[in-house]
């Protein structure tokens, strides 16, 4: 397994999308060509590593990857609000 930050451009080549695909949301490949993004790649990456387990467990519970779906792409709509105050949605 080798882990590359989704800002490389060689990652943007290998994968065939813009920047802007990219910052949406994480990727994660697999050797045969497999690819998971967002919430999807996390509980995928999760399979790999002993210490991810809990996630694919949880992910496992009926229900629950639709709701870590929405959880992810919440929290990476705000991504670049870390570091700067961001405007409240009404």
């Amino acid at each position: 397994m080798a882990l590359a930050p989704l800002q490389d451009p060689r990652v943007g080549a290998l994968l065939g999308l813009s920047r802007e695909q990219l910052m949406r949301e994480m990727q994660f490949l697999l050797s045969d060509g497999t690819r998971y993004g967002g919430a999807d790649a996390a509980v995928a990456l999760a399979r790999e590593i002993w210490w991810g387990r809990p996630l694919l467990w949880i992910s496992r519970v009926p229900g629950m990857t639709e709701i870590l779906r929405k959880g992810y792409r919440w929290i990476a709509g705000r991504r670049s609000c870390v570091a700067v105050s961001c405007p409240s949605e009404r």
